[in-house]
């Protein structure tokens, strides 16, 4: 009977189908371990063992046995090393490849845990390792989000009704060319300030004269750290009585209402007093809660900033028992104010119809705040500065504050105290804008000057907004 010749290999396995994993799985391991003597250094009884291709020594051709064994090597690295190689590049995280072939249910396990051993450590750090490297990019990352730019503030008294409404405009008007920002209300009082500037509340501020000379008093760098960008309008001081009180000097040892203790009314009523020489005795207290008081009798007078469109008087004074006090001009009073009246028009429960009464105005600035010369928030506030002055005209729209056509942007901060610095960026606007000199102002302000020095009326600052209405009357004629 003939016996069926059988492949190579098969009597070694004769029990497993030919060409399965399994048996090429075990055919790996097999050849593995018959190799793994002649790879080792040493054969067997100790003789050095080579492997060589090519010509012998003496130029006799290769043994039998080297060539074996290098070709049991090459056919090792076939089967074992290029498959291990490629699998061990796809091992999966927190595993670790076998040192030795493992076989378990009849196939090749190549991985085991971590945990096993020693080796975990080694997992563990390559697989932080592979962490802390970028893992390739499937898609191109978002591009990275432009921060917002930072909101600005401008802070006006709570009880200052015209600086408010101009406060929104200016936080309008700049906000609409790309930077964002908002009007807020607080204290413009020196002690207001001061907390201002230790708590970066605010970045500008309308703020009364009187406030900016308490402060520059109490603080000589004060100037240096809170420059002027523009002189705003005059503000009225209006003082109002019973009837019965017909002059600021009546008032000589009675009860006044400053208004609140920490507001820009406080500061300016007693710095005005002071000045007309009315030792008066001080009470402090909201404008409501001020007037409640003079009605009933507790109080004899009231200081008020802004009179004329201050909304806690629209409805006092109709059973006709007080009115303003006329605070007649002076030429003592210019240092400081501008002459100002109220029209019965404006307060009719307060003004007879037939005479306007005589007061005087608080000059009024817009300020930067904490923005010393040469400092980055000096550049900054700057940079908002110069928007404001690019885009000034929105602020002589309709739904502005008319009081903004009166302003002077050129005009400058001679306080009684000595100029008040201007932010440099603003200057540096102005001087970009400048043209040549023109000889018909140069002439119609001496004369008003003139004028002003012989009869104290009026002012410099009156003949230079009434020359500014002769021009843009003459340019609208045209």
């Amino acid at each position: 009977m003939n016996t069926p010749q059988m492949p190579p290999g098969s009597a070694i396995f004769p029990a497993i189908l030919q060409g399965s994993t399994v048996l090429i799985a075990l055919k790996r391991s097999h050849l593995l371990a018959k190799l793994q003597p002649m790879a080792s250094g040493t054969r067997q009884g100790g003789r050095p063992g080579f492997l060589c291709i090519g010509l012998g020594k003496r130029g006799r051709g290769p043994r039998r046995g080297a060539v074996c064994a290098a070709a049991g090597v090459g056919l090792a690295a076939l089967l074992a090393g290029g498959d291990l190689a490629a699998e061990s590049a796809k091992i999966p995280y927190g595993m670790v490849p076998y040192t030795h072939p493992v076989f378990k249910n009849g196939k090749r396990i190549l991985w085991h845990g971590a945990w096993r051993g020693g080796l975990g450590k080694y997992a563990r750090r390559g697989a932080r390792a592979a962490e802390a490297k970028p893992a390739l990019a499937l898609a191109p990352e978002p591009p990275t989000a432009v921060p917002a730019a930072k909101e600005f503030s401008v802070l006006a008294d709570p009880g200052d009704a015209r600086a408010s409404r101009m406060a929104r405009d200016f936080a309008a008007v700049v906000a609409a060319s790309g930077s964002p920002g908002r009007a807020i209300v607080g204290s413009t009082s020196p002690n207001g300030l001061a907390k201002v500037l230790r708590t970066d509340m605010a970045d500008f501020a309308i703020v009364p004269l009187d406030s900016l000379v308490s402060s520059a008093k109490g603080d000589p760098e004060w100037m240096k750290r809170s420059p002027f960008i523009a002189r705003l309008p005059p503000e009225t001081l209006a003082v109002i009585a019973p009837r019965e009180v017909k002059s600021i000097n009546d008032l000589k040892g009675k009860t006044v209402s400053f208004g609140d203790l920490d507001s820009a009314t406080s500061t300016s009523g007693r710095m005005l007093f002071s000045r007309l020489g009315v030792a008066a005795t001080e009470t402090n207290g909201t404008l409501p809660e001020a007037l409640d008081q003079l009605a009933a009798g507790k109080v004899d007078a009231v200081v008020v900033l802004g009179a004329e469109e201050s909304p806690a008087l629209n409805d006092f004074g109709g059973d006709g028992r007080f009115h303003i006090v006329g605070i007649p001009w002076s030429p003592a009073l210019e240092p400081v104010y501008a002459p100002a009246h109220v029209t019965a028009a404006e307060r009719p429960n307060l003004v007879n119809p037939t005479e306007p009464v005589e007061t005087v105005g608080e000059p009024m600035a817009l300020i930067a705040l904490d923005a010393a010369p040469g400092t980055t928030r000096a550049d900054a506030l700057g940079g908002i500065a110069r928007e404001f002055l690019d885009n000034y005209d929105g602020l002589l729209a309709d739904n502005r504050d008319p009081r903004w056509r009166d302003v002077n942007l050129a005009a400058d901060a001679s306080w009684p105290t000595g100029p008040w610095p201007r932010l440099s960026a603003a200057q540096d606007w102005l001087d970009a804008k400048k043209s040549s000199p023109d000889g018909s102002l140069e002439a119609f302000r001496a004369s008003a000057k003139s004028a002003a020095d012989s009869s104290g009326w009026p002012s410099a600052a009156d003949s230079d907004r009434l020359y500014d209405g002769l021009t843009r009357w003459r340019r609208l004629m045209q």
